[in-house]
């Protein structure tokens, strides 16, 4: 498994935006029409959203979304973050201090500074992209947005290994399969293998079986991400591997200790033997090319 493959500062002080607040909604509206809409025709449909109001982060966040290539797709990012500065006016950050997320109009600014902070990683500017995580867990501890997902990948990559141990500290208690499975590779890079670490994995296997298999690449990953995951299932397991399973061939002897530690486990648990037999064996060669 290996990672799929412009630095600017996000947090300028923007111009104050122009057009009025029924332009802005006008502009909205067709943003919806547009994610409705299908193939060119979203497109389209974000760029009049444009024509009617020029900082419509919406729009912006949805030519993003409809462009392929990261570079493209980061400038979009950070031209709905500007857009969307704009629209919250001056002294945005402190008049909607506490109430970021609960006050929608922050939502566009959030969703798109999350989606580049996502972008960027995959770009290996870790350093920009840990600075927005941060920033939106300070604005919405309650995460809304599940950006700790993303901030535990982001740790684990850039070696922060003491504020990954906080973290995991926080999340304690989360069952997810990506902030498990990033925790038992985290105590393994510190620790290497012991009883210790073997407990991290076979906990992280309690909360996902089928981690293991999609990571082997016995099982070939899905097109595009899952939409929805349900704990446990093997949509979890797929988006967390697409999102951050190389830093299991990333990071020297993993893949070898996970089929040694769940070798057995995967014989007893995984309803098709033939399948986990053949994830073991694909682990203990490793996949990284």
């Amino acid at each position: 498994m290996t990672k799929r493959t412009t630095k600017s500062n996000v947090f300028l002080l923007r111009k104050v935006s122009s057009g009025t607040p029924d332009e802005l909604r006008l502009a909205q509206k067709k943003v919806s029409e547009a994610r409705a809409a299908e193939g060119k025709k979203r497109v389209a449909l974000a760029k009049e959203a444009l024509d009617i109001y020029a900082d419509c982060a919406e729009a912006h966040s949805l030519l993003a979304e409809e462009t392929t290539e990261r570079p493209a797709r980061i400038k979009h990012y950070r031209k709905a973050i500007a857009a969307a500065e704009k629209v919250l006016g001056a002294d945005w950050e402190r008049r909607y201090k506490g109430s970021f997320w609960l006050a929608s109009e922050t939502r566009p600014l959030m969703h798109a500074m999350a989606m580049l902070a996502i972008d960027l990683q995959w770009e290996d500017e870790l350093d920009e992209a840990l600075a927005i995580n941060r920033r939106l867990m300070e604005w919405n501890p309650t995460d809304n947005q599940g950006v700790r997902y993303n901030l535990a990948s982001c740790l684990y990559e850039a070696k922060c290994s003491d504020e990954l141990d906080r973290f995991f500290v926080k999340y304690d208690d989360e069952v997810s399969a990506t902030l498990s499975y990033i925790k038992a590779l985290h105590v393994f890079r510190k620790y290497g293998a012991s009883e210790r670490t073997n407990q991290a994995l076979l906990k992280a296997f309690e909360t996902n079986i089928h981690v293991p298999i999609y990571l082997s690449e016995v099982v070939p990953l899905p097109e595009e991400a899952p939409e929805t995951v349900g704990f446990g299932d093997e949509r979890e397991a797929a988006a967390y591997v697409m999102d951050a399973g190389y830093h299991w061939a990333d990071t020297d002897g993993a893949e070898q200790w996970m089929a040694e530690t769940l070798a057995s486990e995967l014989e007893k648990t995984y309803p098709d033997k033939e399948l986990a037999a053949q994830a073991v064996k694909q682990l203990k060669k490793g996949t990284k090319a």
